[in-house]
Order: structure tokens, then C-alpha cells, then sequence
């Protein structure tokens, strides 16, 4: 038996391949910290920014507070309802991409368990501890959010047709968005 030697320099442009060229260890290092960035504002932001016991409310009732955002007439209800509707969809995008980068083998129905548990999570996690409204309605608008991160990835997946690619792309989106979760993590303070 003869010894097949090993490759000096490995691509990995077949799916699920550990990355092994010299750029695939810092474009994987950015994109973990800069998703590790985005999951602490998440955090933040649903579980953090209200004090224990301030917030206590449920509604199990799908879309009830989106038809009461949609029929209200009130001017400064139809901003809060934008901001929460839209809010809702956009803060969950990034981690349906994440998802999708991390197992892009799993069907997307999978991906999208994911990011419904996730979601489901938080919200049991506020109606326990009282620090926000545990709403139904936030499950359906960050699966939303969570669908278009998974079909956005899908997308560019299709259209860079290799992990080596996918992975610089993800790097570079995530380097992109690192100054906006630094602003949102450490900048901002968030009292709702």
C-alpha cells in the first residue's frame, strides 16, 4: 500500500468541509465574534433592557396585536406599532442567516425550527420573569424576520456556489454590521 500525501493547500468548496486555507480561520474567528456581538444585543434587547417584574403581560391569540396596531388611528400608535411590527421582522434576520450558515446542509424547515424555538424561548422566558409582553404575535413576526435570513442565505448561496465563497461573504456582512451591534450593545441604552 503506498501513502497518498496530503495536500499542501485544501479548498473547501464542498459543503460541511472544516475550513483549511489560511483565510478561512480569521473569516471564521470574525464571524462567531461578530455573531457572538449580535447575540448579546439580542439578549439585551429582549430579556435585559426592562427590570424583573416590570412587564407581565400574554397573548396567545395570533395577530391580535397587529390588528390592534393595524386599526388603531392614534399617531403615536402607529409609530410604536411600526417600530414593534418591523422591529420584530428585522431582529431576527441576522439569525436566520447565522442559522443557515452554520448548517447549510439542514433543510430550511430545520433552520426554521431553529429560529422558532429561539423565539418561543424568549418569549416564555419575559412572561416568566415579568420583563416584557409574551405575545404570540412577536413568535409569528420573528419567524418572519428568521425566514428572509434563511432564504437571503439561500440566495446568496446559490449565487456564490461554494462554502470557501459563502464564508468570505459572511465574514465580510458580518464585519460590516459589527460597528452597528457595538453601537447597539455597548452605546446605547435601552429602557423600554
Amino acid at each position: 500500500m503506498r501513502a497518498k500525501p496530503k495536500p499542501t493547500t485544501v479548498t473547501d468548496d464542498v459543503r460541511g468541509s472544516r475550513p483549511t486555507t489560511k483565510r478561512a480561520k480569521p473569516e471564521t474567528l470574525a464571524i462567531f465574534a461578530v455573531f457572538a456581538l449580535y447575540a448579546a444585543f439580542l439578549l439585551k434587547l429582549l430579556l435585559f433592557s426592562r427590570s424583573p417584574g416590570s412587564e407581565r403581560s400574554i397573548n396567545l391569540l395570533p395577530f391580535a396585536s397587529i390588528a390592534q396596531y393595524a386599526f388603531s388611528h392614534s399617531p403615536g400608535t402607529a409609530r410604536v406599532a411600526f417600530a414593534n411590527v418591523a422591529g420584530n421582522i428585522l431582529i431576527f434576520i441576522p439569525l436566520g442567516v447565522y442559522a443557515s450558515w452554520l448548517r447549510p446542509r439542514a433543510a430550511a424547515w430545520l433552520t426554521m425550527l431553529k429560529v422558532a424555538s429561539v423565539s418561543v424561548a424568549v418569549e416564555i422566558i419575559q412572561g416568566v420573569f415579568a420583563v416584557g409582553a409574551s405575545d404570540i404575535d412577536d413568535v409569528i413576526l420573528n419567524c418572519v424576520g428568521g425566514l428572509i435570513g434563511i432564504l437571503a442565505f439561500r440566495l446568496l448561496s446559490a449565487i456564490l456556489r461554494g462554502r470557501s465563497r459563502e464564508r468570505t461573504a459572511m465574514a465580510v456582512f458580518s464585519l460590516l454590521s459589527m460597528p452597528v451591534w457595538v453601537y447597539f450593545l455597548f452605546i446605547i441604552r435601552l429602557h423600554m
